[in-house]
């Protein structure tokens, strides 16, 4: 299947600022970089070097070969839609967007986003059930799928398939709920490993 899989990514000084009372600069940044290149490894071991593409500023000091999507600096949902555009204009299927915080991603999770029937749209929830960690759109079928990024997004976008008239699945696994956001889900994490 021609499908790409588009990882948002923070330049490097503004990403999880909200671990700053815990972590300093450079472990915040090394944490980044180790989830970051989880989740790419996870993604290219499914569908290969050249699909698995990051949209922002920096590639985090991974290879030059991972081909960059531009963000303007417009916010998530505007860059995500200019993404979704890109990929529909180089005749991508499918398109997933997966969060660069999970640190428990495996190759098998991102295999469920794209084994999927048909016309569905698949988003998996964080561990609350209210937030975003990946989106599975059908193109050109979701090609007015408006992304909803922030508080509440997971009914956002379970309601933008709704309006569109396409299948919605809720896909939670494991590998796609843990997000590292906050100093509570940092030790959460780190205790899962420690067991």
């Amino acid at each position: 299947m021609n499908c790409w899989v588009v990882i948002p990514i923070k330049a490097p000084e503004w990403c999880k600022t909200r671990l700053a009372p815990v972590l300093g600069d450079r472990e915040r940044r090394k944490l980044v970089a180790d989830m970051l290149a989880q989740t790419v490894s996870a993604a290219q071991s499914i569908v290969g070097l050249q699909r698995v593409l990051l949209l922002g500023p920096s590639r985090h000091d991974l290879p030059g070969d991972i081909p960059l999507l531009p963000d303007a600096g417009q916010g998530l949902n505007v860059a995500l839609e200019g993404a979704r555009n890109a990929a529909i204009g180089a005749g991508v299927r499918r398109l997933l967007i997966v969060s660069a915080d999970l640190p428990l991603i495996k190759a098998d999770d991102v295999a469920a986003l794209l084994n999927l029937p048909g016309e569905s749209v698949a988003i998996a929830p964080d561990h609350a059930g209210t937030g975003t960690n990946a989106v599975s759109l059908p193109l050109p079928s979701a090609a007015k799928f408006a992304f909803h990024y922030g508080d509440g997004s997971f009914a956002a976008h379970r309601a933008e398939a709704g309006r569109l008239g396409l299948p919605f699945l809720s896909l939670r696994r494991r590998g796609l709920e843990l997000d590292v956001d906050r100093p509570e889900e940092l030790a959460f994490w780190r205790q899962s490993q420690a067991h």
